[in-house]
């Protein structure tokens, strides 16, 4: 344990986590129901866990990717439903809609890559998988970043 008191983790990490599930699953509802459920994951564990910031991260991140998957199969690939001709609302970056466009596990490791600016080994521990396969996903996730923006 940290030393710091369950009250006091919550409140200095919470709107991180909130900011990086957000980026993850686009729905800022979402990432806060996840980020509630990670620190009651926590709070049943509190007095074993030595990292707390790491076993939130890691716990956040592989919800959001459940969640992402659980839409995607929900709406049947809401991405098919999406006229990709139609003009980007105003206001909304372009390259926002892209990356909401990508796999769950493909954006998750964009948004720790490029947004939490983690290495590629730390991703990995993050979402439960070899570095190799965190290294492919990036470089995949690019290639389809750039298709979409080319459309």
């Amino acid at each position: 344990m940290t030393g710091q008191s369950f009250d006091d983790l919550y409140r200095a990490l919470r709107p991180g986590l909130i900011r990086l599930a957000y980026l993850i699953v686009g729905s800022q509802p979402v990432a806060e129901e996840l980020v509630q459920d990670a620190f009651l994951c926590l709070h049943q564990q509190f007095e074993d866990v030595d990292n707390c910031g790491g076993f939130l991260r890691v716990v956040l991140v592989r919800m959001c990717v459940r969640a992402k998957q659980r839409q995607a199969m929900e709406t049947d690939l809401v991405v098919r439903g999406v006229d990709r001709t139609e003009p980007v609302e105003r206001g909304i970056d372009e390259v926002w809609v892209a990356v909401q466009r990508l796999r769950p596990e493909r954006r998750a490791v964009l948004v720790l890559r490029y947004y939490e600016d983690l290495p590629h080994h730390e991703i990995a521990a993050l979402v439960g998988c070899p570095v190799v396969t965190v290294r492919t996903r990036v470089r995949r996730a690019l290639a389809d970043l750039r298709r979409e923006l080319e459309r």
